[in-house]
């Protein structure tokens, strides 16, 4: 079996709710050994989120399973200054320390980079809040839909004339967490070549809004300040979703070419569409979008979605189906894929969840399931720092460990 890219790196993870364990659970795959640092007397709001079994407790959370995958748990009390301490002994035994509190809270517990860097000077230590750790915004506390507004997103999503749209799910928690992987890899190649450690501030907000650079450079280049245009796109039309056969069905169809667009017609059986004045040339479909929108949902309405699809991805078109989430899970394609993982948890046994949407070719994934909480207390203390069972029971007893 290859070995792991991350065999031998170790996580000290203070992370919750979604961005930074998700980003740990990766590095857990890759075969980092994520210590997962948490307390039952605080636990991660995302433990009791929706049980997918009907019940809810703090180790069954169908969330927590999918997303805090590969790691290890140990419950301490990070009030007293012994479990202050345990930390700090796992921090020098580990190469990341991964955190998303709010700003103030890591120093609280004389955990800040500052207090790390005398104990560990080669440490790489990650936080992530929704506006950074300085700058009078910095202390805010946020989630994703906040931090969508804040960062410019909410102002061109939706739909003209209409309010500022967030776009879903938990978006963007999970895209950053996928950054704040790249950055920490990053850092550790840095580290390995220079021996040194250092502090990653990453803001939330201002990475969603490098995600959406056709708004900010037409405002920095143009002074245009674009506005919500739904489903449309400035130049390919058609483009957004239209009404299929059927209760609530619906296809996406983007169109980039005038042939692609004359290939379109001949599908739908419109061809003196693709001759129309209005519609032959791309500049005169956006000039007539409106019309040109409705012209085409009046023709894909009577065609069962996928057959459409398999229509126009024959003709080389770019279609596709509008999943539900069921409709997504019974595709042959993504219920094949190495993505969807089947884990075993303590309590309630086999899951299946997401795991890292890449197949590589020679890295065997390591995948296990989600820790309850402090499950690995008496297992890291004793092989990681050498606690004997006695001072793990005195400390349980002065609830150190929790």
């Amino acid at each position: 079996m290859a070995t792991r890219p991350l065999e031998g790196i170790r996580v000290a993870d203070f992370g919750w709710i979604y961005a930074v364990p998700h980003a740990t659970a990766w590095l857990g795959a890759l075969g980092a050994d994520v210590i997962r640092i948490e307390t039952s007397g605080a636990p991660d709001l995302v433990r009791f989120l929706t049980g997918t079994d009907g019940s809810i407790g703090a180790n069954r959370s169908g969330i927590f399973h999918a997303i805090n995958s590969s790691r290890r748990s140990i419950a301490l009390n990070l009030a007293t200054p012994e479990a202050q301490e345990i930390a700090r002994e796992i921090i020098r035994r580990s190469d990341f320390v991964t955190e998303n509190f709010t700003v103030g809270n890591m120093a609280k517990y004389n955990l800040a980079y500052d207090d790390l860097v005398k104990i560990k000077p080669d440490i790489i230590m990650l936080s992530g809040t929704p506006l950074g750790q300085d700058g009078p915004l910095a202390g805010s506390v946020g989630f994703g839909p906040t931090t969508q507004a804040f960062a410019g997103l909410c102002h061109i999503t939706g739909y003209p004339d209409s309010f500022p749209c967030g776009i879903g799910g938990t978006w963007p928690d999970f895209a950053v967490g996928t950054g704040m992987v790249f950055f920490l890899l990053a850092a550790l190649h840095y580290r390995d070549r220079t021996g040194e450690g250092q502090y990653l501030d990453l803001s939330m907000a201002e990475m969603v809004t490098t995600m959406m650079p056709e708004a900010m450079m037409d405002f920095l280049m143009n002074g245009r300040d674009q506005a919500a245009i739904g489903n449309r796109d400035e130049s390919m039309a058609p483009h957004g979703v239209f009404p299929a056969a059927g209760d609530d069905k619906w296809i996406a169809i983007a169109i980039a070419t005038d042939d692609e667009f004359a290939k379109l017609c001949e599908a739908l059986g419109a061809l003196s569409m693709a001759s129309d004045p209005k519609f032959a040339r791309l500049f005169a479909r956006l000039a007539n979008v409106e019309e040109l929108e409705r012209e085409i949902a009046a023709r894909t309405r009577v065609h069962p979605r996928d057959e459409l699809v398999a229509k126009l991805r024959a003709r080389g078109l770019a279609a596709g189906p509008v999943y539900s989430t069921p409709e997504l899970m019974k595709d042959p394609v993504f219920s094949r894929s190495s993505m969807l993982v089947k884990l075993k948890h303590s309590e309630v046994g086999e899951r299946v969840v997401p795991g890292l949407p890449v197949g590589f070719g020679a890295i065997d994934l390591e995948y296990r399931g989600a820790p309850m909480i402090g499950e690995h207390t008496d297992e890291v203390l004793t092989e990681l720092l050498g606690y004997s069972a006695s001072e793990i029971a005195r400390l349980k007893e002065a609830k150190v460990l929790i």
